[in-house]
C-alpha cells in the first residue's frame, strides 16, 4: 500500500498542470544529515543513538508560496548499548535499529529576496524498519541470543528549513524533519542540493 500511495504521488508531481506561475517548476535533489532516533520502550529500555541519513528527493513547485515533494530517506543503522555487572556475572544487550521509507509532503514557501527562501512542510512518512537484538551475558541459567524483526506503519511527519538558489538552476537548503512514530522520536537534519528545471 505504501508504494502505490508513493507511486501516485509521484505520477500527480509529473502531471502538474503547464499553466503555472513563472516561480513553478520542478526540482531533484540529494542529501545527507544525521538522525536521532530515540525509542522509549525496548525490553523496558530506552533507546538513544543516531544514524548517518541520505535522502534523495523530487518536486514541484506550483507557484511562488506552495508545492509538493516527495523523499526517499534512509536514516542508516543506529545502535545503543546496555551492559550490567555485578559479582563477575554480567549481561550486555546491543540493539540496531534501521529506519528507511517515502516522505509526502506539501510544501509552504516564503521567498526573501530572489535567492533566499524560507520553508516549512507537512505530510506524512511511509516507513520500514528492521532491528536486531544481540544479548550476551554469563549468567547461570541463560543463554546468548540473538533476535531479529521488522516493523512498518505510516506517521505525521513535519519540517522548516531555509534555502539558498545560487543561480535559477542551482541551490542549497538545510532543514530539521520530525517523524511522529509511536513510541519513537525521529528528528532530521541534513543538507541537500538541489537542481531546478
Amino acid at each position: 500500500m505504501r508504494f502505490i500511495f508513493a507511486f501516485v504521488t509521484s505520477a500527480l508531481l509529473v502531471s502538474a498542470p503547464a499553466f503555472a506561475a513563472d516561480d513553478s517548476g520542478f526540482y531533484i535533489g540529494a542529501g545527507f544529515g544525521e538522525t536521532s532516533v530515540e525509542v522509549n520502550d525496548i525490553e523496558g529500555l530506552k533507546f538513544d543513538d543516531s544514524g548517518t541519513t541520505f535522502k534523495i528527493l523530487g518536486g514541484y513547485q506550483f507557484m511562488k508560496y506552495f508545492g509538493a515533494e516527495l523523499e526517499y530517506i534512509d536514516v542508516g543503522d543506529a545502535e545503543d548499548s546496555y551492559r550490567e555487572e555485578s559479582e563477575g556475572l554480567f549481561a550486555e544487550l546491543d540493539v540496531t535499529i534501521g529506519v528507511s521509507g517515502f516522505n509526502a509532503s506539501a510544501v509552504g514557501i516564503l521567498p526573501l529576496g530572489e535567492k533566499f527562501n524560507v520553508f516549512a512542510k507537512a505530510g506524512f512518512f511511509m516507513w520500514d524498519a528492521d532491528f536486531e537484538l544481540d544479548l550476551d551475558t554469563n549468567v547461570p541459567d541463560f543463554e546468548d541470543l540473538s533476535d531479529k524483526g521488522t516493523d512498518d506503519g505510516t506517521d505525521f511527519s513535519w519540517g522548516i528549513g531555509a534555502g539558498y538558489n545560487f543561480t535559477e538552476n542551482f541551490g542549497v537548503r538545510l532543514e530539521y524533519q520530525s517523524f511522529e512514530i509511536t513510541d519513537t522520536d525521529l528528528g532530521l537534519l541534513s543538507g541537500s542540493v538541489l537542481w531546478m528545471f
